[in-house]
């Protein structure tokens, strides 16, 4: 499972943000920052998934790249294996 992150560098690092998941953590580096969201990700979805409930549907990759608020900053992915293994059980 792959999730969308935006990065935004800031004086001590990277702010990042989770726009499907309204997840927001920070890293000193890019590679701390999405490390960060990982694990911030991880701890989102397992919580959905032991309350039962439904994860949020991911919006197209068109529709954040169009948000104002996110002009200029940064994109990437972080890939979530240890949620879809869940799943699957």
């Amino acid at each position: 499972m792959r999730y969308l992150i935006v990065l935004e560098e800031t004086e001590s690092g990277f702010a990042v943000q989770v726009p499907d998941l309204a997840v927001v953590t920070h890293g000193e580096t890019i590679e701390a920052a999405r490390i960060a969201a990982g694990e911030a990700i991880s701890i989102n979805l397992d919580a959905y998934w032991e309350a039962g409930a439904d994860v949020p549907e991911k919006q197209s990759v068109s529709s954040h790249l169009e948000n104002p608020d996110f002009a200029d900053l940064l994109f990437a992915y972080v890939d979530i294996s240890r949620f879809e293994e869940k799943m699957a059980a």
